[in-house]
């Protein structure tokens, strides 16, 4: 299995190089979201990232990806994210390309428990600072500690700002949040009386916003529209 490594510079020992960006950590006091539907290895992951990186505030960690969007795209959003690739109700991939597009600030690591060399190349499109296996917490902070001091884990990937410019320089063709929270509830049987109810807007809202989703994924009606969301979040 691949493993992507955290550039290190040639001229200091990797010991020496974790103490001084940990010290660099510390006196800035960053904060961190860690997002991932397995919850068990949310709370593991979660406890090594606090014990190994003592100076950096390690917010709640979230489950969804809509939640990884909601806190990400407020005025409070966190200076890194840590998401898993693969969730339950939105893809990390879509996640973070989500947040680029409308957040410069947040820089993302994306973490997975497969192949990195798989989705490398995706979360470079999505906007991502890096992508990480998920296996070794210290690791996973060693590559945090390294976008934190220069932006970036690796050369393939822009920093947080670049990656804000590159995608909305793109014409827009993504689901917009509210879009893909419609479309997930579409997507899981909910009718547009019960997606309007539980999100408190009106049925013709529901069906101009999936509308508007299945244009943007080029599908001719709702039908193909759960398919081309279902394919999108494989």
């Amino acid at each position: 299995m691949y493993h992507m490594r955290v550039r290190l510079p040639m001229t200091l020992g990797r010991p020496f190089l974790f103490r001084h960006i940990l010290g660099g950590f510390m006196r800035s006091s960053p904060t961190l979201l860690i997002m991932d539907n397995d919850r068990l290895a949310l709370r593991l992951l979660s406890a090594s990232l606090k014990r190994l990186l003592p100076g950096c505030t390690v917010l709640a960690p979230v489950d969804t990806g809509a939640e990884a969007i909601a806190v990400c795209t407020s005025h409070h959003c966190p200076d890194l994210l840590l998401a898993d690739v693969s969730m339950s109700d939105i893809n990390g991939l879509v996640v973070c390309r989500t947040i680029r597009k409308e957040n410069w600030k947040t820089s993302v690591l994306m973490m997975t428990s497969f192949s990195v060399a798989e989705y490398a190349a995706e979360a470079v499109a999505s906007g991502a600072q890096g992508i990480i296996h998920k296996d070794n917490p210290k690791t996973i902070a060693e590559a945090l500690l390294q976008i934190k001091e220069t932006g970036i884990c690796s050369d393939r990937f822009l920093n947080a700002h670049d990656s804000f410019l590159r995608l909305k320089s793109e014409k827009n063709k993504d689901l917009s949040p509210r879009e893909m929270e419609i479309v997930d509830r579409w997507a899981r049987g909910r009718s547009m009386s019960d997606i309007a109810e539980e999100l408190s807007i009106g049925q013709t809202t529901v069906r101009t916003h999936l509308e508007h989703a299945a244009s943007k994924l080029g599908v001719a009606n709702n039908r193909a529209l759960i398919s081309a969301w279902m394919h999108l979040n494989r």
